[in-house]
């Protein structure tokens, strides 16, 4: 397909959005200045798409989590109304996939972390012959993560992985944090997303919530 891309996230902190060229280039993005999603975002796609017309582009993309609850319902609402409304496809996007770059592509071994609310994560961990998705409490991830690494050792990390690296390592497993993707998240799930296949329809992207313990559980407390 050839045309501009719109891109959306609202899991990934403030809810974001991207007008991108066929070749993956940024025409407009931009980020609300808030955490309201619901009436900042209409303004945000308002200034990113400009006198571009929805009819016109080869397909929308959207974060679908896991992440900022809130800011992703919304954000996966806007993305289904728009391409249903356009008549363009719709690709969704997992988070881990938009904290890790693709080009160059992620050592065979690391671990992507998402955060939810105050004390608890998410993560998928990579190896060859091996991938585990959990989301809990820190000590939880810190848990999982060390059966993989009954010796120790380092393991590299993308997305926000503070929470988690003191626990991983009293475990004797040294994180390595790659610098952070610069950018707004919604540039990054629509570049991905054109490397994927579109959705059936829009009705078949869903959302990755992460776990029922994801948003039930209850946090550490804070340790002094």
């Amino acid at each position: 397909m050839t045309g501009r891309w719109l891109g959306l996230d609202g899991a990934l902190g403030a809810f974001s959005a991207a007008l991108v060229e066929p070749d993956g280039a940024a025409i407009r993005s931009a980020a609300s200045s808030g955490n309201d999603a619901l009436e900042r975002g209409l303004r945000v796609l308002d200034d990113v798409l400009g006198t571009a017309a929805l009819r016109d582009l080869a397909g929308i993309a959207v974060g679908t989590g896991p992440g900022s609850f809130t800011g992703l319902r919304i954000a996966l609402s806007y993305a289904k109304s728009l391409a249903f409304a356009a008549g363009v496809p719709l690709v969704g996007v997992s988070s881990y996939d938009a904290l890790t770059p693709l080009d160059p592509a992620p050592p065979h071994t690391s671990a992507t972390f998402v955060h939810g609310r105050a004390g608890i994560a998410c993560v998928r961990f990579r190896r060859p012959g091996d991938e585990l998705t959990l989301c809990g409490t820190y000590a939880d991830l810190a848990a999982a993560l060390a059966e993989r690494f009954p010796n120790g050792g380092e393991l590299v990390s993308y997305g926000a992985a503070e929470g988690v690296t003191p626990a991983l390592g009293e475990r004797g497993i040294i994180v390595r944090a790659m610098a952070p993707r610069g950018d707004f998240p919604a540039l990054h799930v629509v570049r991905r997303a054109m490397r994927m296949p579109a959705a059936q329809s829009a009705h078949s992207v869903r959302a990755d919530y992460g776990e029922a313990h994801y948003a039930e559980r209850e946090p550490e407390p804070p340790t002094s």
